[in-house]
């Protein structure tokens, strides 16, 4: 996988918000965002996963444009998360696409327990009673549920224990 980004601009309203970005970002690699408040990281982000028009420039995944939106899993702050269902609901609804496969979608629950071990203790807990941190983790575990190609996180450490920053 390699996403590519070549002189991307992106507009609000009359606004120029980003512009002249590029990057390059090969499968296993991870990108940072980092600046201030309003530098438009967001406004990035959400262009990226196709939530946002590009004014300018060109993104593609593997030199292909329309790849982007299907590859891709964006979590916006504390997104994604079902309140009224357990942990492990949860965690089963972001392994839909494996659905088939029971065993599987246990064995990636597993791993999300062991990545973050405080989910395992509350695993018949519903979501919506999670401490803000707990939530974070269950956001980050039922996205990688998903097997995203690309993972687009806005503000992911947002609650989140420094070690537990850390080890992500």
């Amino acid at each position: 996988m390699r996403l590519l980004a070549e002189n991307v601009c992106v507009d609000r309203g009359a606004r120029r918000i980003v512009e002249g970005v590029g990057f390059t970002l090969a499968d296993g690699e991870a990108l940072i965002l980092s600046g201030p408040n309003g530098a438009g990281k967001s406004t990035l982000l959400r262009a990226i996963a196709g939530l946002l028009p590009i004014a300018e420039g060109a993104l593609t995944l593997d030199g292909d444009s329309e790849e982007i939106a299907a590859a891709l899993h964006y979590i916006g702050h504390a997104e994604g998360m079902k309140p009224a269902l357990t942990v492990r609901e949860n965690l089963e609804l972001g392994g839909f696409k494996n659905r088939r496969d029971s065993a599987k979608v246990k064995r990636m629950i597993e791993g999300i327990f062991d990545m973050f071990p405080r989910l395992r203790e509350r695993a018949s807990q519903n979501a919506g009673t999670l401490s803000g941190g707990e939530q974070q983790m269950l956001v980050l575990g039922r996205a990688m549920m998903s097997e995203p190609s690309l993972l687009c996180l806005d503000e992911p450490s947002l609650g989140l224990a420094p070690l537990v920053v850390r080890d992500i």
